[in-house]
């Protein structure tokens, strides 16, 4: 399971590619443009308007703008300071129109600017709060507004205002539908984009990580050979009574544990096959990992099961990834565990389920926001601990198709729940 930011957010109201603070750059220019034009209607076209009026609804605008400067708030703070000025910003040019002509003023189409910008940078429900603000007020508009010198000695048919009404009150749906899902599509192959760069990103991880394995694996064969002739004799020179004895033991154990680790990469290497393999039961299988590779330590491990029926435990393959995937995670939970780890085996006619819950202090939330990605532990730096083993544990999982989430369980301790198709461990009942 890759842990990303998702999902269905990605065309919602706070996630835009668009840097939502471009709304105070259009304001300014929407501001110069308003205060020249009315001053070059009012100074150069000598009509009679209302100045002083239209320049104070202009210094509101400027007045919303410096206010924004001294406040810098946070994202989803500015997603709704924004969508609030835009409003802000149809109601300011509906006073404009108010006082210079109403629709019939050139410039009532500007009412529909605020929509366009919000159907980019914001969101669908920002955009038809917006829409049904710019029908309101060219509604009032067509009743309600200052007439200019010149409207009161031409007399226009009704069906004009009215054609001018509609037209707005359309262009904003249309405009602000059609942009929003165009938008929505760009942002929706912006995050599919993000997301294919990562898996790139990932599987680059993943291939580095197969080589160098590959070629320690190819390091260690002649080291490990070295090691187990000396271990061979010293176990045949020293007399079971000396009290070294034990130790040598041990230290041969662990040296067939390398060897048969090495082997396991051969096959997912491709150089073996476990297809002759005969499955084993689940329970058994997961017995001999905890005894033979993770060990038990001062640590209670209780396994429990459960199958599609009663009676039935499930044999699988020993597939390495699994296997693998499978010591990685127990062997974490065993060191942050205080006493006991639980192990819960289930399946289904298609998926086999493994849920590993130890009684410790369970995942930092830090750690636990991106579980499973390299680099990522509270040991970091610690007793050579690098944060590779839950990755390496959820990549070889997904090689076969499986799944893995980490989380804490509700009494505390972590929980990790992995899930992996019964066809990739060539699985059969057993009753």
């Amino acid at each position: 399971m890759l842990f990303r930011r998702s999902d269905n957010s990605l065309a919602t109201d706070y996630h835009s590619p668009i840097n939502e603070g471009v709304i105070f750059n259009i304001r300014w220019v929407a501001i110069l443009g308003q205060g020249a034009a009315l001053l070059f209607t009012a100074i150069f076209l000598k009509l009679d308007l209302p100045l002083l009026p239209a320049l104070f609804v202009i210094g509101l605008s400027v007045l919303l703008n410096l206010s924004q400067i001294r406040n810098s708030p946070s994202r989803r703070q500015r997603h709704w300071h924004n969508s609030m000025a835009l409003g802000f910003d149809v109601l300011q040019l509906a006073g404009l129109l108010y006082l210079t002509g109403g629709l019939l003023n050139p410039f009532s189409v500007m009412i529909l600017a605020p929509v366009v910008v919000s159907a980019v940078v914001l969101g669908h429900k920002s955009t038809l709060m917006l829409i049904s603000l710019v029908a309101i007020s060219v509604s009032f508009l067509a009743f309600f507004h200052h007439p200019l010198t010149w409207q009161e000695s031409v007399q226009l048919p009704p069906y004009y205002l009215a054609g001018i009404w509609m037209a707005l009150i359309v262009s904003s749906c249309f405009l602000g539908g059609y942009i929003w899902w165009v938008s929505s599509s760009a942002r929706h192959l912006s995050a599919t984009l993000a997301e294919a760069k990562l898996a790139v990103v990932e599987e680059q991880q993943i291939r580095a990580l197969g080589s160098l394995a590959t070629a320690a694996a190819h390091k260690l064969g002649s080291p490990l050979n070295t090691i187990t002739v000396i271990g061979h004799e010293l176990a045949r020179d020293i007399s079971p009574d000396d009290p070294i004895y034990d130790d040598i033991q041990l230290l041969r154990t662990e040296i067939e544990r390398c060897r048969v680790i090495l082997s396991e990469l051969d096959v997912v290497q491709g150089r073996r096959t476990i297809a002759d393999e005969p499955p084993v039961p689940v329970t058994l299988l997961i017995d001999e990992l905890i005894y033979q590779r993770v060990g038990t330590g001062d640590i209670n491990f209780k396994i429990t099961h459960g199958g599609i029926r009663n009676g039935e435990i499930l044999r699988v393959t020993r597939r390495p990834e699994w296997l693998h995937a499978l010591e990685t995670l127990m062997q974490n939970a065993k060191q942050f565990a205080l006493h006991e780890v639980n192990i819960h085996i289930s399946w289904t006619e298609e998926n086999i389920k493994v849920s590993i819950v130890d009684d410790g202090a369970g995942f930092l939330p830090s750690v636990l926001a991106n579980a499973g990605q390299p680099w990522n532990s509270s040991r970091t730096g610690q007793g050579g601990h690098r944060g590779l083993g839950l990755f390496i544990a959820r990549t070889l999982l997904e090689s076969i198709g499986g799944s893995v989430h980490f989380g804490n369980a509700d009494g505390g301790g972590g929980n990790v729940e992995l899930k992996v198709p019964l066809a990739e461990l060539n699985s059969v009942p057993q009753t």
